[in-house]
């Protein structure tokens, strides 16, 4: 992919808007769980509880996303994300309101926030297919992959500065607002309300294919690894005096996936199904890497390189998806991934907090690399010689 092709895809019409926009709208995905682990583990001196109300947000998230899609494929997508948005955005800032030590309304606060998460990512990568060629589109979505990193190096630094400053309730604040700002920013433009022909449909006819659902499980397996690692590395600054460095060392870990992105980008990325297991196993062995850092200063380092290969894994994800899935569920089939990203977070902080609590942070770095080599293994059963296009998937596809 060659920098010509970028500044083509970047000149079509409506991506900037889009692209930049949807970065905004999806920067709380960035500052959330950090800012509500950072709220409460320090009201509480419990990584445990902390991972567990991170995990009750996104399993919130996970479970309703899905519905939200199905939603903006029926009723418009324009609709959808202006009252997902407002919910959510109110949701946070109740969550930065109430007592830490609340568990009832802390964990119900947290779901509800969470189920009310604006499907903008997958509303917008929908919306690729109609805004670029075929030939482009996996240019497209290697830039939308790489530039979400820069909400993983924002969002972070964002949680650190704002906490230092105002307070570790502020962040949670912060992070709805700016994340409603986004969204109506996203809903501006016409090709987001623009109406399809699918939208009138009824039904519950499944979106999911097998080659989805094989796709579902490696980026559940892969981002519960991205779960786990946000805290251990955050109890592993901790355990060296260090927490004010954890947004800055979650940051410069997404600074590696965005130069990863940008160099992949710089080569064809059709054939993603054969790209995509070393591309997983790549990101499982980075995640091994960091058991060797001995202090924050040496995990910087190994953090950018065990970022490197996780922009491409996600751009590869996402251009199979857009040929799997039906064009009469498209939202949706991205609702689906998104839902899949949230879940593994879910279990990726519970099962980091745990471990974190118990084991320590190198035995959380394995655990990691364990859950990216295992979503290697399966994306080894997709089909490599053709992708079966979305239209055919409307009238055959093969449900689970």
């Amino acid at each position: 992919m060659s920098g010509g092709t970028y500044r083509s895809v970047l000149r079509a019409p409506g991506v900037r808007w889009l692209l930049t926009t949807s970065l905004v709208a999806r920067l709380p995905a960035a500052m959330t769980g950090l800012a509500i682990i950072l709220r409460v583990s320090r009201g509480t001196g419990s990584y445990a509880t902390a991972g567990a109300v991170t995990a009750s947000y996104v399993v919130g998230a996970a479970l309703l996303g899905p519905v939200l899609g199905r939603l903006a494929d029926r009723l418009g997508r324009r609709p959808v994300l202006l009252a997902s948005g407002l919910v959510n955005a109110a949701g946070l800032i109740l969550l930065s309101l109430v007592p830490v030590h609340d568990s009832s309304l802390l964990f119900g606060v947290s779901v509800l926030a969470g189920a009310s998460t604006p499907p903008v990512a997958a509303s917008v990568r929908s919306l690729w297919p109609e805004l670029v060629d075929a030939a482009t589109r996996d240019s497209l979505f290697a830039v939308d992959s790489t530039l979400q990193e820069l909400t993983f190096v924002v969002g972070p630094t964002l949680v650190a500065l704002i906490g230092s400053f105002a307070g570790s309730a502020a962040p949670l604040v912060a992070s709805g607002l700016l994340g409603l700002a986004g969204t109506i920013a996203v809903i501006a433009h016409p090709a987001v309300g623009r109406r399809t022909q699918h939208e009138h449909r009824k039904g519950t006819a499944r979106v999911l294919s097998r080659p989805l659902a094989a796709l579902l499980a490696a980026i559940s397996l892969l981002v519960l690894g991205f779960g786990a690692l946000d805290v251990g590395i955050i109890g592993f600054a901790g355990a060296h005096h260090a927490s004010s460095q954890a947004g800055l060392l979650l940051g410069i870990w997404s600074l590696g996936s965005m130069v990863g992105g940008a160099l992949f980008g710089t080569r064809a990325t059709t054939g993603g199904a054969r790209s995509l297991p070393p591309l997983l196993a790549a990101t499982g062995a980075g995640f091994a890497l960091l058991v060797a850092a001995p202090n924050p200063a040496v995990l910087y380092p190994l953090l950018l390189l065990a970022g490197v290969a996780i922009a491409p894994s996600l751009g590869c994800i996402y251009g199979l998806a857009s040929r799997l899935a039906p064009a009469s569920g498209a939202v949706e089939a991205f609702s689906w991934l998104s839902s899949g990203i949230l879940a593994g977070a879910a279990a990726g902080a519970a099962i980091g907090g745990l471990i974190v609590q118990h084991l320590g942070s190198r035995i959380d770095y394995l655990a990691a690399a364990g859950a990216a080599v295992l979503a290697a293994g399966l994306t080894l059963a997709l089909p490599r010689d053709r992708v079966v296009a979305a239209t055919d998937l409307d009238e055959a596809r093969a449900p689970i």
